[in-house]
């Protein structure tokens, strides 16, 4: 009961705080644009307690904690889709300036890569930062590496044209690509060539899951801790690592090639933050935990860009339509595309959702 407790808190607690902080970067940007802000709301339905604060802005906490908004003058509802007058209104979304608005909508993915960055910089300084070159200094026999040709002491340079500064860029390009052939690029006694490598593919059964595997390890690395402006490069550099990686993880899935399990909806992310707080009682796991939370967070920093109507690339599109039309789109084509939108995500959510049941139901472990 206690775990199940834990479980529930974990993956609450963690989709409250980057929900939050997302929604706080567009308050925050549209309180120094003059925009009013009518609602701040964690989570959706009705409101369970509240308080208004001194400019009037109605902050609430609603019976369904998954997510949350901010309500702006002149919306018509959470998602965003203006009422017919809204550019009437003073202190209005509407009644801003293009760039204004295009600052407010921003902010919030803004919002979630700098939380991220801001937690990779703060476990970077104070627990120290895992250095691992990408040489080979032990291969198992029959593994991927060894059937390719690899061999001790050889130095992976880049993977399919991506530089592989650290080993752990190693582990990310060879677990996205199970059984797909890569190309190596290697330095062996200062010598440069290039090798094809196919990593082998790998099961796990209990996650329903599929990943490649290459059959190296590299023994050589250190953990550093880093000052403070050292910190902020890396963290900045591990959300670029992060953010290319979900690109080509989303290339993948458009081109129907992305790997069993690689894609979760709200049931894999329960599961796994849930999990994770579960560990997080002990000060590795507690470094897991965050690092965690860093990681959703530039997700959906991430994913709110992508321009697809109701997400806040979506809105940035249209700001660049109207920057080229020097008009606004009219409220009610905008209304037809928000709802388009909202279809779209919320059928990805219920689909993402299904395949998370059945492979939880069905997973052996």
């Amino acid at each position: 009961m206690l775990d199940t407790l834990i479980f529930l808190f974990g993956f609450l607690f963690v989709l409250t705080v980057i929900v939050f902080v997302h929604e706080y970067g567009h308050f925050w940007a549209a309180r120094r644009s003059g925009v009013y802000v009518e609602v701040f709301s964690i989570g959706f339905g009705q409101e369970l307690f509240g308080f208004n604060d001194r400019h009037g802005t109605r902050w609430r906490f609603s019976a369904i904690p998954l997510g949350g908004y901010v309500r702006m003058r002149g919306d018509k509802d959470p998602s965003g889709i203006p009422d017919a007058d809204a550019a009437k209104q003073e202190g209005s979304f509407m009644s801003a300036s293009l760039a204004s608005r295009a600052f407010i909508v921003s902010m919030g993915p803004i919002a979630n890569f700098i939380l991220g960055i801001a937690i990779f910089a703060t476990v970077f300084m104070m627990m120290g930062k895992a250095f691992t070159p990408p040489v080979i200094d032990e291969l198992m026999e029959g593994s991927a590496a060894d059937q390719a040709g690899l061999q001790i002491g050889d130095r992976v340079l880049s993977v399919n044209g991506y530089q592989i500064d650290d080993f752990n860029d190693l582990r990310i390009h060879v677990a996205e690509n199970p059984g797909r052939e890569l190309i190596f690029t290697i330095n062996r006694d200062g010598r440069v060539s290039e090798m094809p490598v196919t990593p082998l593919t790998i099961i796990d059964e209990c996650r329903g899951a599929e990943y490649g595997q290459l059959g190296v390890i590299s023994r050589s690395g250190e953990i550093k801790q880093l000052g403070f402006g050292a910190s902020i490069v890396a963290a900045m550099e591990e959300s670029y690592t992060l953010s290319l990686a979900m690109l080509r993880g989303l290339g993948r899935l458009i081109t129907g090639q992305a790997n069993k399990g690689e894609m979760g909806g709200p049931v894999k992310i329960a599961e796994i933050t849930g999990e994770a707080a579960q560990n997080a009682l002990d000060q590795r796991g507690f470094i897991q935990f965050l690092i965690l939370i860093a990681a959703l967070s530039i997700n959906l920093g991430f994913v709110n860009l992508m321009p697809v109507p109701a997400l806040d690339g979506g809105h940035l599109v249209f700001f660049g339509l109207e920057a080229i039309m020097r008009r606004p789109l009219s409220p009610q084509w905008q209304e037809w595309v928000m709802r388009l939108g909202i279809a779209f995500l919320l059928t990805l959510i219920l689909m993402f959702t299904f395949f998370d049941v059945v492979s939880w139901v069905t997973s052996p472990c």
